[in-house]
């Protein structure tokens, strides 16, 4: 008899430590759905919030509110930022800090509930939070020092063009203070008249940098016809470039932002050339009613990943700044046209669409009355 009512009693007690267990079960997958659910709320909350941890911060305060965590205090700086906010309680806390040469971050929170496994809820959604807030900060450190690396590279390129013109000049001077006599005179024109299509190239390109991502207004004084294949033409010979330009049409717009576009697509060929001495280069040019088309191509191997040439500050190159061809298709966009790049039996081949613009009808005075 006594028998029978312990195994009774020990029944029950499982029957009822089964049911207890089971409730507190069902109520920890509750507390952790609802803490997953406010994970993914602040995942999302911080790429709404363009990944600024000043903005994110104070919306995933309010967040975990939802899991018992009173209040969220911080010290962050990373770079020349700062931001920070004192702990307004002296309740219970979870904190954590880390130091890097780079950034340092202190997180807190004000937990509501003593209970141990409400902490392990709490410690799920604040590693969470101290993730992403660090995730932002070396995202931001990535981006600042990619922009001052390309920054640099960009000083580089353009310095490097006007020291060019800049020694033109100095040398230009150098000789014509050493003028003397009609024959030296002549030679003098006709070096002028040969170095000017370099000159003007550079020059042109210079200003095309300049210009990128403007929203200059264009003064009919710097709107010209310009002869595109002559243009090529020139561009060839600068770079010495083996091939020929073919075909006839003609634009009316900036020169020197199309000295920028062919330059950028004949350059790339040019530093192509190099591990290809064979490579040559052809361009031709066709109107087509109110557009233009170009296509330039050469005969080297194909480009892995072409579908990455417009994109900025990708390169193949070493010393490469990846800015050429995707300034080239914002000038050509701007202009109303299009550009393209494929990989083509005959090699790599770029097109370039472009309307012809129309020059000003010249208003001839008549005779006075």
């Amino acid at each position: 008899m006594m028998t029978l009512k312990l195994f009774q009693a020990m029944g029950l007690f499982i029957i009822v430590a089964g049911a207890v267990t089971l409730v507190i079960l069902l109520y920890l997958r509750f507390l952790t759905n609802r803490a997953f659910k406010v994970m993914l709320k602040m995942v999302d909350a911080n790429r709404d919030c363009n990944y600024d941890i000043a903005l994110f911060l104070p919306r995933a305060g309010d967040m975990m509110k939802t899991v018992e965590i009173e209040d969220v205090f911080y010290d962050i700086a990373y770079g020349e930022s700062s931001i920070s906010k004192e702990n307004s309680s002296h309740k219970r806390t979870i904190t954590r800090e880390i130091s890097r040469p780079d950034y340092s971050i202190r997180l807190g929170v004000v937990t509501i509930s003593p209970r141990g496994y409400q902490k392990y809820i709490y410690m799920i959604v604040f590693e969470t939070l101290f993730v992403l807030i660090e995730m932002d900060i070396l995202m931001k450190i990535k981006v600042a020092n990619e922009a001052l690396v390309n920054f640099s590279k960009l000083q580089t390129f353009l310095l490097h063009d006007v020291k060019n013109v800049t020694q033109f000049i100095k040398g230009l001077l150098y000789n014509l203070g050493r003028i003397k006599g009609a024959e030296r005179e002549h030679k003098f024109i006709d070096y002028l008249r040969e170095s000017a299509p370099a000159l003007s190239v550079r020059t042109d390109k210079i200003l095309g940098t300049l210009e990128i991502g403007t929203e200059r207004k264009t003064d009919e004084s710097d709107m010209q016809e310009i002869d595109v294949t002559k243009m090529i033409r020139e561009i060839f010979e600068l770079y010495g470039i083996k091939g020929e330009a073919t075909g006839s049409g003609t634009v009316f717009a900036e020169k020197h932002m199309l000295v920028t576009v062919f330059d950028n697509i004949i350059k790339n060929i040019h530093e192509k050339s190099r591990s290809e001495p064979g490579l040559e280069c052809f361009a031709f040019v066709r109107e087509e009613g109110e557009a233009l088309t170009v296509l330039i191509y050469d005969t080297g191997s194909h480009i892995n990943e072409i579908e990455r040439m417009f994109e900025p500050f990708y390169t193949t190159k070493q010393s490469g700044l990846g800015i050429g061809l995707f300034q080239s298709r914002h000038i050509i966009k701007k202009f109303g046209g299009n550009m393209t790049v494929a990989n083509t039996d005959r090699g790599v081949e770029f097109t370039v669409t472009l309307m012809k613009g129309v020059k000003p009808a010249v208003i001839e005075d008549g005779p006075n009355d």
